[in-house]
């Protein structure tokens, strides 16, 4: 284990020297989200403070293989040219997704960094990402023990936002299971269970197991796939209070979008098990270099005979 943990720590200085100084004072920096090397060798930075700025720096091609490859081997996976691709974690908890050619014209790669910010729905409302009363609506839902989807476009703070959320249900003496692929979810409650995908064991297969863990609620950090069905049936058996993110491009829409996730393992939409089992879906969108909670709805249930969601918006 030792030696093990040494192989990992020289590999991590090899990387880190790779980077650079410039790309490391940008791991750094608290207002830096994500880093990105494009084909070209431009780099730019996503802040928290003006949102997605070209930076004076550049990065050769050579060595943004050369990263690639070093990320590849200290996360003990696979990237050639004959799989060109590399998603990984790194030790941190930042995301790394890297191309190289012939799916780019030249290397290139995205370093998402885990945040370590924890807002709180107090802060959201400091920020004028929520009105008090939506804050309101949302401790509402939570002490009712609603299942909640905080839904969005790319890069609109979902995942943070749903830690906001957890924040509060940890307040409770109930007992939580959290899954998800990549460590994100903060959970400050005296009882819960923290999950995570594998190679071997797919967000499907954990939601499965979880329900032998005991959990008062389930939280999913993101659904985005045929776990969908598994986490709607959980949420409609006695397993209620829980919240997850949907990637989707309005509130209505995050209902279209997982009956499309649901429709990949049954071959009916099964519009009244959603209905059955999200009952708030709380969108954000981008606004600025901000975000904002556009829109609170409420699923009320499903019309079969006009093929209609029923939902009011939440104010």
């Amino acid at each position: 284990m030792a030696k093990k943990q040494e192989a990992i720590k020289r590999a991590l200085g090899t990387l880190e020297y790779t980077l650079g100084f410039e790309i490391m004072n940008f791991l750094q920096d608290k207002d830096v989200n994500e880093i990105i090397v494009n084909p070209d060798t431009k780099i730019w930075v996503d802040t928290f403070s003006k949102g997605r700025v070209l930076t004076d720096y550049t990065l050769d091609s050579g060595k943004s293989e050369q990263i690639i490859y070093q990320v590849a081997d200290l996360t003990n996976t696979v990237c050639s040219a004959s799989k060109p691709t590399l998603g990984a974690e790194l030790p941190d908890g930042s995301r790394f997704q890297g191309f190289l050619p012939d799916v780019v014209t030249a290397p290139s790669f995205i370093i998402r960094k885990h945040t370590e910010r924890k807002l709180t729905l107090v802060d959201y409302v400091n920020d004028g990402v929520l009105t008090p009363r939506q804050r309101d609506i949302i401790l509402e839902a939570i002490r009712d023990r609603k299942n909640i989807i905080a839904a969005g476009g790319t890069k609109t703070g979902k995942t943070t936002f749903l830690n906001a959320i957890l924040a509060e249900i940890s307040k409770s003496d109930d007992r939580i299971v959290l899954l998800e692929d990549t460590r994100e979810l903060k959970c400050a409650a005296r009882n819960y269970l923290s999950l995570k995908v594998t190679e071997n064991c797919s967000m499907n297969d954990l939601l499965h197991d979880t329900l032998r863990a005991t959990p008062d609620r389930i939280v999913v950090g993101e659904v985005r796939g045929d776990e969908a069905l598994a986490l709607l049936d959980a949420w409609n058996t006695g397993h209620d209070g829980g919240c997850s993110t949907v990637h989707s491009s309005s509130a209505m829409l995050t209902l279209r979008r997982l009956e499309q996730l649901v429709s990949r393992v049954s071959v009916t939409p099964q519009q009244e098990t959603i209905a059955g089992a999200v009952d708030v879906i709380v969108y954000l969108r981008r606004k600025g270099t901000g975000r904002v909670v556009e829109e609170i709805l409420s699923i009320d249930g499903y019309d079969g005979e006009k093929g209609r969601y029923i939902t009011h918006e939440l104010r």
